[in-house]
């Protein structure tokens, strides 16, 4: 489980080999799911932020979704595109599996949308072309949901 491309920024730094937890400091923690918790973190060596995605390895193999979670990293690590959350980096340990990717640091779409936050029309203009953009992109590189 790893993600090394020459064309992501950061990524180039460490091979996949390299890159573990102890590379990052965790910030706080920003949300959890049914697997797992994603908290923001500092990469140590250049001060970028990231969201680390963090799953437990059991909790998956216990719900028969390791398979699934496997896909993820392997479809995210497949793409990069900038109207999309990419994945800069992914490794194991013996307990959690973890996914570094694009921090979000407004709050994505969904965020947006529950705050009730209103949107003037040259936003809205804006959004719909990046999501047409991305959605373009996806098409193009054969991603169905």
């Amino acid at each position: 489980m790893g993600v090394n491309s020459s064309s992501r920024h950061d990524a180039t730094l460490l091979s996949e080999e390299d890159v573990n937890f102890d590379h990052f400091q965790i910030l706080r923690n920003i949300g959890k799911g049914s697997f797992g918790k994603v908290c923001i973190v500092q990469k140590k060596d250049s001060g970028n932020l990231f969201a680390m995605k963090y799953v437990s390895r059991s909790m998956c193999i216990g719900r028969g979704a390791l398979g699934g979670v496997l896909k993820e990293v392997e479809l995210l690590a497949s793409l990069e595109h900038p109207f999309l959350v990419n994945l800069w980096f992914s490794f194991q340990d013996e307990e959690d599996l973890f996914m570094v990717c694009d921090l979000l640091a407004g709050g994505d779409l969904r965020y947006h949308l529950q705050h009730q936050v209103e949107f003037s029309e040259t936003s809205v203009a804006l959004l719909v072309c990046e999501l047409g953009s991305a959605l373009d992109y996806l098409q193009k590189k054969r991603v169905l949901h």
